[in-house]
């Protein structure tokens, strides 16, 4: 299918709605929004040059915004940065031994703004699931990682028995986490998926197969631009549930501030707030790309 670019002016033009009415209400447990906090700051440590420079060490954050991850005993098995013509694909394939985890986080763009103007809004065949489509940039980074990272995984879930295999990334990376997450599974792999400020991957298809994978933490927040693009006018879809933290930015996150969405493309969160905001982008339960 033809693809299309937007300017970050026209993009924001195109998602000015008015909003519906709000959701009742259903808070997520402590536990689980303990996950959510664990796992955004996987998602933060990517940011963080010195974890994806330096295989065998620790994980650390700099600015200080990972300090659940970085009083974990963990070691980097495997890093990567890679170029491409959609963005750098960059993370970390890190063995928590404190949790029992084998964690694979991407990071997210470091030029936003950039980013979000040259965004391609159109829709290619996959081979993921019948009839479902998926944005070409995004597939096309996970392939550059994609034999390398399946190799490390499966020697790692062989040294590390019976830990849980997790994936994890904020924005751009949340997308390739996302559909790295979808093709470990039909290859057999069980894991859990952890997102934050996830954009929208393809279309409604696509969308409801991932959804039916389950084990999926597709978190956003406020009024953030990011999941609202590329737009649902253009035959994209978000899968389902979506965790909408409805706090401002730079606060402590409570379970009460988390209203779980359900349903596929649904509009009844972030999806639905009238005043797209690259603000709100930064701030998934810590300061998430901090380190840039």
């Amino acid at each position: 299918m033809h693809l299309t670019r937007l300017g970050s002016v026209a993009a924001l033009a195109v998602l000015a709605v008015a909003a519906p009415a709000r959701p009742v209400p259903r808070d997520v447990s402590t536990n689980v929004l303990g996950q959510l906090n664990l796992f955004a700051q996987y998602a933060a440590a990517s940011y963080c040059t010195n974890n994806i420079n330096s295989t065998g060490d620790g994980l650390s954050c700099l600015e200080g915004n990972c300090p659940s991850v970085q009083s974990a005993k963990t070691t980097t098995i495997y890093e990567f940065d890679e170029s491409t013509e959609f963005g750098d694909v960059a993370g970390f394939l890190a063995a928590d031994q404190t949790n029992k985890l084998l964690v694979l986080s991407f990071r997210g763009s470091r030029t936003l703004s950039t980013w979000i103007a040259n965004l391609d809004f159109g829709l290619t065949d996959s081979s993921l699931c019948s009839d479902c489509e998926v944005h070409g940039g995004f597939w096309k980074a996970w392939e550059t990682v994609a034999d390398d990272l399946t190799a490390k995984i499966k020697t790692a879930l062989t040294t590390y028995s019976g830990y849980t295999l997790v994936l994890t990334g904020h924005s751009f990376g949340a997308a390739v986490a996302t559909l790295g997450g979808t093709v470990l599974r039909n290859a057999g792999y069980k894991l859990e998926l952890y997102t934050y400020g996830q954009p929208r991957l393809g279309n409604k298809a696509l969308a409801t197969y991932i959804t039916n994978q389950g084990s999926l933490y597709r978190v956003t927040h406020t009024d953030d631009v990011v999941p609202k693009l590329p737009p649902a006018s253009f035959g994209f879809s978000h899968p389902s549930p979506e965790y909408w933290i409805t706090s401002g930015n730079d606060v402590t996150v409570t379970p009460s501030d988390v209203t779980v969405i359900e349903g596929v493309g649904s509009k009844a969160g972030n999806a639905g707030t009238a005043n797209p905001d690259i603000e709100a982008h930064n701030w998934y339960l810590v300061y998430i790309d901090q380190c840039q």
